[in-house]
């Protein structure tokens, strides 16, 4: 099993954050809106190819709110179709508070290789880290969409608030 422990600092404060990520989640989980189909992607460069386009596996995930943590998920995901052919992850997502106006995004946990021994082999050998990257890029594509709707949600409650002085 390898481990996985990443972070990614998001411009938004913690509570708004995380109830952009549990809802992102769930849309995820339940292959609502734009998050259907979501899928975990690496760029062909990563397998050591030319780098003029990417490899997108979708997946399955599971979320629940983590009673342990404040302000965390469980998750477990695995590719949608044949999932014995690639590894499946189980950890926490979540946001802890950083300063101000900031917090951090976390992805922690880990993913079993698929096919044991030759699987292995394969990510030394022929694919080093595609599925590390294929995480950090996961993280990525989430934290942008959480600072994405807590920024939006800030200019709509703006927005109402300032038409709502000037109309009265």
């Amino acid at each position: 099993m390898s481990d996985v422990k990443l972070e990614r600092v998001l411009r938004v404060p913690a509570d708004p954050a995380e109830g952009a990520l549990g809802e992102i989640l769930h849309a995820i989980a339940g292959q609502t809106g734009p998050w259907a189909g979501f899928a975990l992607h690496i760029g062909l460069g990563d397998l050591r190819l030319p780098d003029v386009g990417y490899v997108a596996v979708p997946i399955r995930l599971t979320v629940a709110k983590d009673d342990r943590t404040p302000r965390a998920f469980d998750i477990t995901f695995n590719a949608s179709n044949l999932p014995a052919a690639f590894p499946g992850f189980k950890g926490l997502m979540g946001v802890k508070p950083g300063s101000l106006g900031e917090c951090a995004l976390y992805l922690q946990g880990g993913y079993e290789l698929p096919m044991q021994f030759l699987g292995k082999l394969l990510d030394a050998a022929l694919t080093p880290h595609v599925a590390d990257r294929s995480l950090e890029n996961f993280i990525e594509e989430i934290g942008a969409a959480c600072e994405a709707r807590v920024d939006q949600r800030e200019a709509d409650f703006a927005r109402y608030h300032f038409y709502g002085r000037a109309l009265r």
